[in-house]
């Protein structure tokens, strides 16, 4: 047992992440290929149904899938598995419990007469497109049966009596066939064309006919007793292999000559399995086949089947999981067997005991999705869905300090933050047309379809988009959340934050016109009038910077007079520090040493254009001197003619320095601390010569 369960943990930590897969197809940033998005709309359909919560079998769904592509080999695989997991009927005693459900008898016996039925539906299937290719006219079910024994005896060379009702015939062969070919009846029939020994176990097959394939335990008893009466070793093999089915005996045999196929091997044990607890288990079985077919020299595509058929899920989905080929199939296979409550994954398994061995549900999912999330993250999120009942790895991220729900809200987290196309996950604001009450109206996400309450979701993206620099991502996110406040502290970090730390020019206009227009919105609905006016002060400083860099010296300074922010008038100097300590927020605040800054570069840019025409013609030119009388910055002692001189025009601009020199002396510039001393290097160059 010790040396079981250490087989047990190396195979878990084996498979557990999928370290075997094709490391080139998990990696990437790619478009989905035809078949992905023939999933992705099946799967789509199959979580609106159950979003709607109207019945859905997901296994069916894939399966049809399937059926239609010509893919002949996944669609065996398919047929198999959809006949094995349609949807379980839980019992009470075991809700929302798969690794109880799967240990319980309940679980065992349904499983058993599912792959039981879904051999003996093949094997009929099977012989009766090899009886019909030979015979023109429908064959009845006995003569199928006396076909599929001859057919077997002539492979295996064995003694051939004559099959005609005239001639003797190989009876127990005959009974033998109608079992395996799931037709009981049938065997009724050929019963009584036998001997004495025959007719002892015809009430024994009326019992299989009518308990579909299962006998009491009296009744196996007996026959267990009347075997060994026979002597078994001399028996002959048909006649042993029934006995062997019907009292669940022998459950070492091989029947060599009888079970000439896996299929066959499988159904034989499948029939010999008892849910008593002394008897040969599910579970006995399942040990059975873990040791025949866990070579990587078997075919994973049988070793699925017979996997599957004995509730080894967990491991048939791993081994096919393993072949690039079917990894797509194994995906959606998982999603099925999630959705009906029996997967049994490596965060519930438990170690020890008979449990079975749990799969990374989690990394299968994120394997299949990884090379095509970013391109394209809607269908990412379907398949995201899935992992809503698994708590999260992470459930707090230090970016956002926001607690994640579940894996789902996590994995959606990480994918906005690694995409360019969040809007395709939580929405987008667009224009609502001219005949709307409002200028923008939202257009949904495919989140929205999943969660009611995203909000805290959008606000932890946020916040991750503002810590990365992609500010207008983070403020339209804000918007769509409703978190008015939030969106405005938002916008008095941002922007200040570009109005401290130089930015690239696109990058400035991109933030400035998203934070424009979700400010005018604001300003149409919330109350804060303290906190919305200091974004559109931040808003016009933004306009300040841009007419600086383009060279408009004088505009420059006019904006930031009208602003009373940093005054260039001594008598404004006393008012424009009251309102840097009563009227400006922190956020504001940090910026004026930096605007201060750009003030004074902008009066000595404006005096060096001014000289430079006085020089040339010894007067101002018309626009500074229609700026300085309407602007009343003109001091008394400087004329309006064409006889300004450039002294008189070095007092009027050193003035304005001054006020700029004063003011920045009454603030702090803990980001600046040589504000003072560059200032007076700045207005140096208007004193001097």
């Amino acid at each position: 047992m010790a040396d079981m369960l250490r087989k047990h943990r190396d195979r878990r930590e084996e498979l557990k992440t999928f370290s075997r897969l094709d490391p080139t197809r998990v990696v990437g940033d790619r478009t989905m290929t035809d078949e992905e998005e023939s999933f992705c709309r099946t799967l789509r359909e199959v979580n609106e149904a159950i979003i709607c919560k109207r019945p859905v079998n997901p296994a069916e769904s894939f399966s049809n899938l399937v059926g239609v592509s010509g893919n002949h080999h996944a669609s065996q695989l398919w047929r198999a598995f959809t006949a094995l997991t349609s949807p379980f009927e839980h019992p009470k005693s075991t809700p929302n419990s798969p690794e109880k459900f799967r240990l319980s008898r309940l679980f065992a016996e349904s499983l058993v007469n599912r792959s039981r039925q879904y051999l003996e539906n093949s094997a009929y299937e099977s012989h009766l497109s090899h009886a019909s290719s030979s015979s023109s006219s429908n064959m009845a079910a006995a003569d199928l049966v006396r076909f599929c024994a001859k057919s077997h005896l002539t492979k295996l060379k064995l003694a051939q009596p004559s099959l005609t009702s005239g001639g003797e015939q190989p009876v127990w062969a005959l009974i033998y066939y109608s079992l395996r070919l799931g037709l009981s009846k049938v065997s009724l029939d050929f019963v009584e064309t036998g001997d004495d020994s025959t007719q002892d176990i015809r009430r024994y097959l009326v019992e299989y006919d009518r308990q579909r394939g299962w006998l009491s335990d009296g009744s196996r008893s007996e026959l267990e007793k009347a075997y060994r009466r026979l002597g078994g070793a001399n028996l002959d093999v048909f006649k042993k292999a029934v006995y062997a089915v019907l009292s669940k005996t022998e459950t070492n045999e091989t029947f060599p000559g009888v079970t000439s196929t896996v299929s066959d091997w499988l159904w034989m044990k499948l029939s010999q399995v008892s849910l008593a607890g002394k008897g040969f288990t599910l579970i006995k079985l399942q040990e059975q086949v873990k040791e025949k077919f866990d070579s990587n020299a078997s075919d994973d595509a049988e070793c699925f089947l017979v996997y599957i058929l004995t509730g080894l899920f967990e491991l048939a989905l791993e081994r096919l999981a393993e072949n690039t080929k079917y990894l797509i199939h194994a995906v959606h296979m998982a999603v099925c067997l999630q959705h009906s409550d029996i997967l049994i994954t490596s965060n519930d398994s438990q170690e020890g005991g008979d449990s079975p061995i749990g799969l990374d549900f989690i990394a299968l999912i994120k394997s299949h999705v990884r090379p095509f999330r970013k391109q394209t993250p809607e269908a990412a999120v379907e398949y995201y869905f899935h992992l809503a009942p698994f708590p999260a790895l992470c459930a707090i991220d230090v970016r956002s300090d926001h607690p994640f729900r579940s894996m789902f809200e996590l994995c959606l987290y990480k994918l906005a933050r690694d995409t360019r196309s969040a809007w395709k996950i939580f929405g987008v604001l667009e224009d609502a047309g001219e005949d709307a009450g409002e200028d923008v109206r939202l257009r949904r996400g495919v989140v929205h379809k999943f969660l009611t309450d995203p909000e805290g979701l959008m606000v932890a993206v946020a916040k991750a988009f503002e810590t990365e620099g992609r500010f207008e991502e983070a403020l339209v996110l804000l918007e769509l959340a409703g978190q008015q406040r939030m969106l405005l502290q938002a916008l008095l970090r941002i922007l200040s934050a570009i109005l401290v730390v130089p930015v690239e020019d696109a990058k400035r206009k991109s933030v400035y016109a998203v934070a424009t227009a979700s400010a005018k919105r604001l300003n149409k609905s919330i109350e804060e009038e303290k906190l919305i006016g200091n974004v559109f002060i931040l808003l016009d400083l933004i306009t300040f910077i841009d007419t600086f860099d383009r060279k408009q010296y004088h505009q420059a300074v006019v904006i930031m007079k009208e602003l009373r922010i940093v005054p260039v008038d001594a008598d404004k100097v006393l008012e424009a520090v009251d309102n840097y300590k009563s009227i400006l927020l922190t956020d504001v605040r940090r910026c004026v040493p930096e605007m201060t800054l750009y003030t004074m570069r902008a009066l000595v840019s404006w005096f060096a254009v001014e000289r430079e025409k006085t020089h040339g013609y010894r007067v101002l030119s018309r626009s500074a001197l229609e700026y300085l009388s309407s602007s009343q910055l003109m001091d008394s002692t400087i004329s309006h003619g064409n006889e300004l001189q450039i002294d008189q025009l070095r007092e009027t601009f050193r003035q304005y320095c001054l006020a700029v020199l004063e003011f920045a002396q009454s603030i702090p510039s803990p980001q600046l601390p040589d504000l003072l001393e560059t200032l007076v290097k700045l207005e140096s160059t208007i004193s001097g010569p």
